[in-house]
């Protein structure tokens, strides 16, 4: 165990108090004390310097004591007084959030990951610098920007390893995003979801948790007993690779390919398969140019026999591999995100009922509360959780 320092120690007593008058205010500095059963001068002392620098408040008074005396002034806190940037990088569409210290939204933006003319990367780049621009948010006052990526990274070293819908291999995200307000945090999509998720979505007080985000791909974030997993080399939750078909011949896939669960029950799966299979259903009311995941849901609710195939085929093969995952990990909650889910009930009665007819384990399955701005909540949360303004109980990054 490290040695704690004076210095050490003075921080963390700072970090305690800011974080009572944040989850307990408005609050006198006696409560304060009384609370973490520290002395009213040491109190006093680090109040002092936190309203010095902009973090907490002084405001309406409090009722004074049964036996009369002066009102006891209270503490608020600052949420205003600092900022986080999140980004959700997409193939098809980044959303980015600019948030304060309580996660209030100042800015959102969700535009096209690639644009002609303009190198993927660099076009998402600016936007970002544009979106801090427009937010009026001071530069000095941001104490991070975290990214979510839609493949496999390094989160210690900020590498994205690979991320094939946007062709980069190796890329040293944190060195090229360098100029924003850092320190910069890179890490998977989907991890980044979990975190979200956990913060203000469905997974709130849950220690033990599976988002599965269903979009041009599959893939999943996972928290285990509390604490964030990314596996021994950080290709935890590449779902998208589980294999469905235990007599399959087919050659050794990359972690680029699209892999076997993907194919045949991700967005992109459904929307191949039903273009394939046009031919064979003469009377479809699907097109070439129509086919699209939220075609086919609806399709297949008005009775489309094509496109029904399509969807019972992607939800046998996804709550087969649902359930088999429940079984293993026994989570408290597994959460449909991405953009597949925003089917909403079909898609979660379907799962729902073949995933407990399946597995001998009962677990709880939902929508992902926070939508397609998961992902970017918890990029926000990521710069939070690591800067120690924002405490998660029983919840690590680490």
């Amino acid at each position: 165990m490290e040695k704690k320092t004076p210095a050490s120690m003075g921080q963390e007593n700072k970090a305690n108090v800011l974080h009572l008058i944040k989850e307990a205010g408005p609050i006198s500095r006696a409560a304060v004390a009384r609370t973490l059963d520290m002395s009213r001068s040491t109190i006093s002392a680090i109040v002092d310097q936190l309203i010095k620098e902009g973090r907490v408040r002084e405001g309406a008074t409090g009722e004074s004591t049964s036996v009369g005396g002066r009102r006891p002034v209270h503490l608020h806190y600052i949420s205003s007084a600092k900022y986080a940037i999140g980004v959700d990088i997409g193939g098809s569409k980044t959303i980015v959030l600019i948030t304060d210290l309580d996660g209030n939204v100042i800015l959102r933006r969700k535009f096209l990951s690639q644009v002609r003319d303009v190198a993927t990367i660099t076009h998402i780049l600016r936007e970002v610098e544009d979106c801090l621009l427009q937010s009026g948010v001071e530069r000095d006052s941001v104490i991070g920007t975290a990214i979510g990526f839609p493949g496999v990274t390094s989160a210690d070293e900020g590498i994205v390893v690979q991320v094939p819908g946007l062709n980069l291999t190796n890329f040293n995200a944190r060195q090229f995003f360098g100029d924003l307000p850092g320190p910069i945090l890179i890490d998977n999509d989907v991890n980044m979801g979990v975190i979200g998720e956990r913060w203000k979505g469905a997974a709130q007080g849950r220690d033990n948790v599976v988002l599965i985000a269903l979009g041009t791909g599959i893939g999943a974030g996972m928290i285990l007993n509390g604490k964030l997993y990314r596996g021994a080399g950080g290709y935890a939750g590449e779902i998208g690779h589980l294999h469905v078909d235990p007599a399959t011949t087919s050659p050794k896939l990359d972690l680029g390919d699209y892999g076997p669960l993907e194919q045949m029950a991700s967005g992109k799966g459904m929307e191949d398969f039903a273009l394939a299979n046009l031919g064979n259903y003469p009377d479809t009311s699907l097109t070439a140019e129509n086919i699209t995941t939220a075609d086919i849901f609806e399709r297949a609710g008005a009775g489309d026999m094509l496109a029904a195939h399509v969807v019972n085929q992607a939800l046998s093969y996804l709550s087969f591999s649902i359930a088999n995952i429940v079984t293993l990990l026994n989570p408290d909650v597994v959460i449909l995100g991405g953009g597949v889910s925003r089917v909403g009930r079909p898609l979660l009665n379907m799962v729902r009922a073949r995933v407990t007819r399946l597995s001998p384990v009962s677990c709880e399955i939902v929508l992902a509360g926070l939508g397609e701005d998961a992902a970017a909540f918890g990029s926000a949360a990521s710069v939070l959780l690591q800067a120690g303004e924002l405490r998660l109980t029983g919840f690590t990054t680490a």
